[in-house]
C-alpha cells in the first residue's frame, strides 16, 4: 500500500494497492495480446492513433496539469506547458514516423540487402514524478509509432498521473496500447525477467538507474536510462553578465528546481565573478517560492545545504526550510571561492543555485567536468564562435550550449554520458532505440 500526498498542504491525496503476482500475468498477457495486433497495424494508421493522443492531450491539459499539482506541486501554467510539449511531441513524431521507419536499400555482398525498422514487443517503462506527463511521452510517442506496447510504471508520488496517462490513451485505438501499473520494485524486477518484454526505460536517479541496469541485465533486455544531472554553465571573462544571470537564474528554477537538466553550478571567471554573484542573486530573489514534490525532498535538501556550508559554502540568499506547512524551501545562493568536491558530487534536486570562482578558463571546465554526471552543461560568451568551440571540445556532457540552458525538444537528441546514464531520447536517434533494426538479404 502506499498513498499520494499534496506537498503544499501535507494532506493524502488517495491510497493505493500493488498489483499482486497473478494480476501482473493478466496485464502482461493482455499487453502481449494487444502487441500481436497493434505491430501489424498499418503505419499510416499508427500516425493516426498518435494524432489522436496529442487530441487527447490538448482537450484535457487543464485537468491533467491540475492533477501535477495537486501530486507534485507544480503550478497549473507549468503543467499545462508541459502538456502542451507532449501534445507537440506526439505531433512531431506522428508526422516525422514514417520517414524514420522507412526501409533503407543498403548495397552489400547480397544480391539485395536492406534494413528494416520492426517493432520489438513489449517496452517497460519505469518514470519519475518531477515531469510526470513530458518524461513519458518523449519515450511513448516514439514507441507508440514504431508499434510497441507500452508497460507503465510511474513514480508512486504522482500515481494519479499515470492512471491518467492510461486513461487518455485507453480510447486511441481498438486495442489498448498502455498498461499503468502499480507495482513495487521486486515485482518491476520481475518483470524486467519475462520474456515479454523486450526493453526497459528509466527516468531518475543514478542510484535507481544502476539497479534498474542491473534488473535488465539478468534478464538481457535492451535499456535507455536517463539518470541524474549537476550540469554546469562557465561563465566566461567576455559575457554579457546581465543576460547570463538571467538566463542562469531562470535554468536553475526549472519546475523549482526539481530537473536533471536543470542548470546547477555556475562557474564564473574571477574577472567577472563578483558581478555574476550580485546579479544572479538580484533574478533569484525574484522567484517566488514554491513546494517540493514531498517532505522528504525538503529535509534532503536542506542537508546537502548545511553539508555545503561545511565545505566552505557562503549562503547570500535563503537556504533555510521556511516556517509553516508544505514541503516549501525558498530560492537559494551559495557561493564558493574555490572548488570542492561537495560541490559537483551530488545532485541537488531544488532550488538552490552555486556560483563557484575559476581563476582561468582551463580551471573552469575542469571544474565543470569534475563531476561524475555528464548530461547537459554550457558557456556564456560574446565571442560566440569561440564559445562553441569550447563547449564542444572541452565539456564532457550530451547536451550542450551557448548563451542558453538546455531545454529537450523533440527534434533533438537527448541524454547524457558517464553517471547521467545511456542511450537516447527524442530525434531519429532516441526513436530507434526500441526498434528491432532488422537487415533483410537475398542471395543470388
Amino acid at each position: 500500500m502506499f498513498q499520494t500526498i499534496n506537498p503544499a498542504t501535507g494532506e493524502v491525496v488517495k491510497t493505493y494497492h500493488h498489483l499482486t503476482p497473478s494480476q501482473i500475468d493478466t496485464v502482461v498477457q493482455k499487453a502481449s495480446q494487444s502487441f500481436k495486433i497493434w505491430k501489424d497495424t498499418p503505419i499510416e494508421r499508427r500516425s493516426e492513433v498518435l494524432k489522436q493522443l496529442a487530441t487527447n492531450l490538448r482537450e484535457y491539459k487543464r485537468d491533467l496539469a491540475n492533477q501535477m499539482t495537486l501530486e507534485m506541486g507544480k503550478s497549473v501554467d507549468d503543467g499545462i506547458a508541459e502538456i502542451e510539449k507532449c501534445a507537440a511531441a506526439c505531433d512531431y513524431f506522428s508526422e516525422k514516423g514514417p520517414d524514420f521507419l522507412k526501409t533503407q536499400i543498403t548495397p552489400a555482398n547480397y544480391a539485395e540487402s536492406e534494413i528494416r525498422f520492426e517493432p520489438m514487443g513489449l517496452i517497460f517503462s519505469i518514470m519519475p514524478w518531477n515531469f510526470p506527463f513530458w518524461q513519458f511521452i518523449r519515450f511513448a510517442a516514439p514507441s507508440i509509432m514504431i508499434g510497441n506496447v507500452i508497460l507503465l510504471k510511474h513514480a508512486d508520488l504522482t500515481a494519479g498521473c499515470g492512471e491518467k496517462i492510461e486513461e487518455i490513451c485507453k480510447n486511441i485505438f481498438s486495442e489498448q496500447i498502455i498498461f499503468n501499473l502499480h507495482v513495487d520494485h521486486a515485482e518491476a524486477a520481475r518483470l524486467m525477467q519475462r520474456p515479454e518484454v523486450r526493453g526497459v526505460t528509466f527516468t531518475g536517479s543514478t542510484q535507481g538507474g544502476r539497479e534498474v541496469a542491473k534488473a535488465a541485465a539478468e534478464g538481457l533486455k535492451k535499456t535507455v536510462l536517463e539518470l541524474g544531472g549537476s550540469d554546469a554553465y562557465v561563465i566566461l571573462p567576455d559575457a554579457n553578465i546581465d543576460k547570463a544571470a538571467k538566463t542562469c537564474a531562470k535554468g536553475r528554477m526549472i519546475n523549482n528546481g526539481q530537473s536533471c537538466i536543470a542548470a546547477k553550478r555556475f562557474i564564473a571567471h574571477k574577472d567577472v565573478f563578483e558581478g555574476f554573484v550580485q546579479k544572479m542573486k538580484t533574478e533569484l530573489e525574484a522567484f517566488k517560492t514554491a513546494p517540493l514534490a514531498h517532505q522528504k525532498f525538503q529535509t534532503q535538501l536542506q542537508k546537502q545545504v548545511e553539508k555545503l556550508q561545511n565545505a566552505g559554502g557562503k549562503v547570500l540568499l535563503g537556504g533555510r526550510i521556511p516556517q509553516g506547512v508544505g514541503a516549501f524551501y525558498p530560492p537559494t545562493l551559495m557561493v564558493f571561492e574555490k572548488n570542492h568536491p561537495a560541490i559537483h558530487q551530488e545532485e541537488l534536486f531544488g532550488p538552490v543555485a552555486m556560483v563557484i570562482r575559476a581563476e582561468s578558463v582551463d580551471e573552469a571546465f575542469d571544474m565543470a567536468n569534475s563531476s561524475p554526471y555528464g548530461l547537459g552543461g554550457g558557456v556564456f560568451s560574446e565571442n560566440v564562435e569561440t564559445a562553441k568551440e569550447l563547449v564542444v571540445k572541452k565539456m564532457d556532457a550530451g547536451f550542450v550550449v551557448v548563451n542558453d540552458f538546455v531545454k529537450s525538444d523533440a527534434r533533438l537528441p537527448f541524454g547524457g554520458v558517464k553517471d547521467s546514464g545511456h542511450g537516447r531520447e527524442l530525434s531519429v536517434f532516441g526513436f530507434h532505440e526500441f526498434c528491432n533494426i532488422k537487415t533483410v538479404a537475398r542471395g543470388t
